[in-house]
């Protein structure tokens, strides 16, 4: 019974200094206490169940607490060390990792334990082996939370609720039709005989302020490099910008696409379309802006809205995870599309204290160093995937297709040159 007690207290004190170590500061839970350690106890009952004139109950409940020990020190030091020298993603990953291993580790160690003495292994000891690391796994996973012996510091601001976003406001709903209409009636008609470019610059989702960030500068680039003030349009959805800018929606997006192709010379001028945003496995790009209920982008309602815009010269660039799905319903002749990444793959840099995703900053630059748009996706190319080499991130493999009737085109034409003043 003193080795069972000794545990239990050094148990005890490890997750209660662990927990403090790892939080960093925070208020001591004493409500984690009374059910810290009831795996122990139904471990000590189990035992006296099968075994009742037997050690069986007290050897499992000492060899449950003492590894508990071990496995905990060993853990902090593995977590400290992850956090120095992984990159976010393997943290992440170390993480999932060390939950996994931990019950199963632990259950092998407690049925080898209650076997050897008693006959070895059998088929009823890997039975027992699977449904012990199946309940300490459920364990950890549903009852984390209760166990939590540090707590953040709760201060009167963690209680202040958040102001509701400014779409809830019937005042802004309800001009935002006004404000679309202004934008584009904004949008300058195209001059025979001269090549002109148009803008089309969509910030989709409103739950990160990276992508309206994105948006803005990525408006700001096309304006200087390819003239497009007086004939670019932004549409993002963020709490920063509602009420100023127009909500980036299905509907505002095909008005947009119906207005620009409406006003552009359709066999010299050139569209620049730009979204950012989440994207998923499915290949929807992500339009979000609540309390609004928005639809994605899918690869098809955007080539029929470019198509019903009957837009012919097209550049179409997706910033998104998944975005390569876009290229075999947008590529063709005319028509230049690069992404973010493989119709397989995740990008990086969506962060909400972000200026650009990773994929954005590259072609923000390579959009003012290079003359020409093989010239600007190679440079993006290559910087994506420098950076995600040197974060240890899984490669993005942005996509690229080009066009060769619009590649022959742009050869004539020439984009124009840094020198317009951005949009203010």
């Amino acid at each position: 019974m003193a080795g069972l007690m000794l545990a239990v207290a050094l148990a005890l004190v490890v997750d209660i200094a662990g927990g403090y170590w790892l939080a960093g500061d925070g208020r001591f839970n004493i409500n984690a206490l009374p059910g810290w350690g009831w795996a122990g106890l139904l471990l000590f009952v189990a035992g006296a169940a099968i075994e009742r004139r037997g050690a069986l109950a007290w050897q499992l409940a000492t060899l449950y607490f003492a590894a508990g020990v071990w496995l905990n020190l060993l853990f902090l030091v593995a977590w400290y060390a992850a956090m120095h020298w992984l990159a976010p993603s393997l943290q992440y990953r170390f993480g999932w990792a060390v939950f996994a291993i931990w019950p199963v580790w632990l259950a092998l160690a407690l049925v080898h334990a209650a076997v050897r003495p008693r006959g070895g292994w059998r088929w009823p000891a890997l039975v027992a082996v699977l449904l012990l690391a199946a309940a300490l796994l459920a364990e950890r996973y549903y009852f984390a939370d209760a166990g939590q012996f540090w707590l953040p510091d709760a201060g009167d601001e963690a209680f202040e609720p958040l102001p509701p976003p400014k779409l809830a406001d019937e005042s802004v709903l309800y001009t935002e039709a006004d404000r679309l209409d202004a934008a584009l009636d904004a949008v300058a008609p195209g001059r025979a005989g001269v090549v002109e470019h148009y803008a089309l610059v969509v910030g989709g989702d409103a739950g990160q302020g990276v992508f309206v960030r994105e948006a803005t500068s990525i408006r700001d680039r096309f304006d200087a490099r390819f003239g497009t003030r007086g004939r670019s349009v932004l549409l993002a959805n963020h709490d920063s910008v509602t009420g100023t800018v127009p909500i980036a929606t299905q509907t505002s997006i095909a008005a947009a696409l119906e207005t620009i192709g409406a006003r552009m010379n359709r066999d010299e001028d050139v569209l620049l379309l730009y979204l950012t945003s989440h994207g998923s496995r499915d290949h929807e790009f992500a339009l979000a802006n609540p309390p609004l209920e928005l639809n994605g982008v899918t690869p098809q309602w955007l080539a029929d809205a470019l198509a019903e815009a009957k837009i012919r010269w097209r550049v179409v660039i997706v910033s998104a995870c998944y975005s390569g799905g876009f290229v075999p319903a947008l590529a063709g002749p005319e028509v230049l599309v690069m992404t973010a990444a493989a119709a397989d793959r995740t990008s990086f840099g969506c962060a909400d204290e972000n200026d650009f995703t990773y994929f954005g900053k590259a072609l923000y630059d390579a959009l003012g160093q290079q003359a020409g748009w093989p010239a600007i996706w190679q440079q993006t190319r290559d910087a994506v995937a420098r950076r995600e080499a040197a974060e240890h991130y899984e490669p993005s493999k942005p996509q690229f297709s080009f066009g060769a009737a619009l590649a022959a085109r742009l050869a004539i034409t020439g984009g124009q040159r840094p020198g317009a003043r951005p949009s203010p």
